[in-house]
């Protein structure tokens, strides 16, 4: 009698897949040939990613998109002098560093960035996480704020209606953004720490057991072709 639970078991382990939905890939897609190491070339989607760039941080040193490769992180970009971060993109970052101990949190400003408090001058709780909140900002004059404001929202394959330029943004390990969130909307601070958990889950599923996994690219919520 527990022979043919087993059998039923492992056939359907085996010869099933389970649809994953996943995160919508935001910004231009296109459409060419994938060459994988080991693997014949494919044709498939290809997914905008964000193109390389590179500031200065305000403690003088440089940051750019290689030293964030392979990592998750939230991108904060603020189009107009201030004197200080906004308390409301203080309380995300503080939510999203405690919620997950390998996302990134990084502010992009103008060059009033240097004078802007540390994390821990927000709040002692971000001690043992101010490592993962870095500032930057654009003082290099080759690079500045509307290349960064082009890169984060580019201008096809944005959700309707288009985000505010304050807005939060999520960026993948491999430099795609996969969503948007207002500061100002408590339902978007969790829509985000969600959208975190089921990325690295998206992770988990595609790398390790994949064999059994398919991800339904028609549930995703996101962008029209150009």
């Amino acid at each position: 009698m527990l022979f043919l639970p087993a059998v039923l078991f492992y056939f359907f382990l085996f010869n099933t897949t389970a649809h994953i939905h996943r995160l919508p890939f935001y910004g231009p897609h296109g459409y060419g040939e994938i060459r994988e190491p080991g693997k014949r070339p494919r044709t498939d989607t290809l997914y905008y990613e964000l193109p390389a760039w590179q500031l200065r941080s305000i403690d003088g040193k440089s940051i750019g998109s290689a030293d964030l490769s392979g990592n998750i992180y939230v991108a904060h970009f603020l189009p107009f002098p201030v004197k200080d971060i906004p308390d409301e993109v203080v309380y995300m970052a503080l939510d999203v560093l405690k919620n997950d101990s390998l996302v990134g949190f990084v502010s992009l400003g103008e060059e009033q960035a240097k004078s802007w408090s540390r994390p821990t001058d927000f709040s002692p709780q971000f001690a043992g996480l101010e490592s993962r909140w870095r500032y930057s900002t654009d003082l290099d004059s080759s690079f500045g704020s509307a290349d960064v404001h082009a890169y984060l929202f580019p201008s096809t394959g944005l959700p309707n209606p288009v985000p505010d330029p304050m807005c939060l943004v999520l960026v993948d390990k491999e430099g795609r953004i996969r969503g948007y969130y207002s500061p100002l909307l408590a339902k978007d601070a969790k829509r985000l720490k969600e959208d975190i958990a089921h990325l690295n889950r998206e992770y988990a599923f595609h790398f390790r057991t994949h064999r059994f996994y398919k991800f339904d690219d028609k549930l995703e919520r996101g962008p029209q072709k150009p």
